[in-house]
């Protein structure tokens, strides 16, 4: 027999003594018992944005309507404190038919039968033998005993055990290694414990309310102290966590949110901690800050995603840079733009009869694995030194640019015929010389320098078509090895 036992909070100490009571009798009875601290009902649409996480924490409430529970006990005085009659009659009907007994009287239902000023440590004895009685008709009794005792050093044990908590999420030290995580916890104390995603961030509002969606995946899962690695990022059916879950007698759960957006839900035992009023609330605040961190990271790492991404494309493409200047920003050659404009300029008052054209392409093979392994910092200094090596081979006479994040193009008008024999020459010194100067990584450069001579008819167009065709033939037997 499954039984949902839905109260205010914890910090309320009436409510953690209903809650003992009911776990106490609940065990002796057989019974599963899930508590369910859904804060108070709010009725002020106000609240809805001054303070929209104030309405977020009933969600939790609403768990309990198609997961299969035989019964509920609902302290509805404390949680409808603050609402008027009708509302709190509008919260008890929302869950239909289901055998519901509250724990004060409420007219129009059915509550528990005792005397006015018994104990709520008593009263969760009698919720438990009634609601037993209001669903199969038959009379049982718990045995009963007195409320534990909570010291001072159970109080510093909870504290200890939330700072230690505390640290592990905030530092972020259980999302990325499962294993590591787990343990950490289990260090600190939490020995059972499940926390659950929602398939998506669902909006919660008093205005539209929300809805549950149906699956869920579970993320962290310690029962009895010891993680439980098998159900890691397993998907499962929002309907069914109380039927699939390994954490055994009373639990608790409470959900957890960011503003409106309801994230997910975690699945605790019901031990003494919860006594000290505060543990519940910390614990699911700090459950809600690592998945903020979660998010965040994953926000951040999706960015940085797309800045490579974008780097990798104005790389290719300059399709932005060319339009901002005419220089190249890092190493202050000029940009595609500002080499075809320079280009187009130099060779219309140089190439002439009686001279040739010497155009070369420059691709640096290796820079974006220096930017992977060694980062982009490095991938600029390899960029600013093969900038430098080029302006040294060609000379101050040619026009050389930075056309794309890799590839560089030079143009040389000279009079001395077999001019690109020469050159190629001295940058295969060049490039060897920047293969054994770098121990941490290789700063590659595949080259192609064609010479042409004057032709009226010979367009810059022709003469870098055919130097980038020879280059992507260099290319391609650099990597066959023919």
């Amino acid at each position: 027999m499954r039984i949902g036992l839905l109260i205010s909070e914890f910090n309320d100490k009436d409510e953690f003594d209903l809650c003992a009571g009911a776990d106490i009798a609940a065990g002796d009875l057989g019974v599963e018992l899930v508590i369910f601290p859904g804060k108070y009902i709010i009725t002020d649409k106000t609240l809805d944005t001054d303070f929209p996480y104030k309405y977020q924490h009933q969600a939790v409430y609403d768990y309990c309507i198609d997961a299969g529970f035989d019964g509920l006990i609902i302290d509805i005085q404390k949680i409808g404190k603050n609402a008027p009659i009708l509302k709190r009659e509008q919260f008890l009907n929302q869950f239909g038919k289901k055998p519901l007994l509250t724990v004060t009287e409420t007219e129009g239902f059915e509550h528990i039968r005792c005397e006015e000023n018994i104990s709520y440590f008593e009263r969760g004895f009698l919720a438990i033998e009634q609601i037993i009685k209001l669903i199969s008709g038959n009379d049982v009794k718990a045995h009963r005993t007195e409320l534990p005792k909570f010291t001072e050093d159970d109080y510093r044990d909870a504290f200890k055990r939330l700072t230690g908590i505390t640290g592990i999420i905030i530092n972020d030290e259980c999302i990325d290694d499962y294993e590591v995580g787990t343990k950490k916890v289990i260090a600190e104390g939490l020995n059972n414990y499940e926390a659950y995603i929602l398939e998506e961030p669902k909006e919660c509002s008093l205005k539209k309310g929300w809805k549950i969606p149906k699956h869920c995946k579970i993320l962290f899962s310690i029962h009895d102290g010891k993680a439980d690695k098998t159900v890691n990022n397993l998907d499962r059916e929002v309907c069914n966590i109380f039927s699939e879950t390994n954490i055994k007698g009373t639990k608790i759960i409470r959900n957890f949110f960011n503003k409106t957006m309801q994230l997910g839900f975690i699945i605790t035992d019901f031990n003494k901690d919860f006594r000290t009023g505060f543990f519940d609330d910390m614990l699911v605040n700090l459950v809600s800050a690592g998945n903020r961190i979660y998010y965040l990271n994953n926000y951040l790492k999706n960015i940085e995603e797309e800045l490579s991404e974008c780097q990798e494309e104005l790389a290719r493409e300059g399709s932005v840079l060319d339009h901002i200047g005419e220089n190249d920003y890092l190493t202050d050659l000029p940009n595609r733009r500002g080499f075809f404009a320079k280009a187009y300029d130099y060779l219309k008052d140089n190439f002439k009869e009686g001279t040739y054209a010497v155009v070369s392409y420059i691709d640096m093979d290796s820079l974006k694995n220096i930017n992977a392994i060694h980062g982009h910092d490095e991938g600029d200094h390899a960029v600013k030194r093969v900038a430098n090596i080029l302006q040294e081979v060609f000379g101050k006479e040619s026009i050389c640019g930075r056309i794309r994040g890799d590839e560089f193009a030079v143009i040389q008008v000279t009079e001395e015929e077999d001019k690109a024999e020469v050159l190629r020459i001295e940058m295969a010194r060049q490039n060897n010389k920047l293969f054994l100067e770098n121990t941490k990584y290789l700063n590659h450069l595949i080259y192609s320098i064609c010479e042409f001579g004057y032709d009226e008819s010979l367009s810059l167009r022709e003469m870098l078509k055919e130097t980038d065709d020879n280059l992507k033939n260099m290319r391609r037997m650099e990597m066959t090895g023919k």
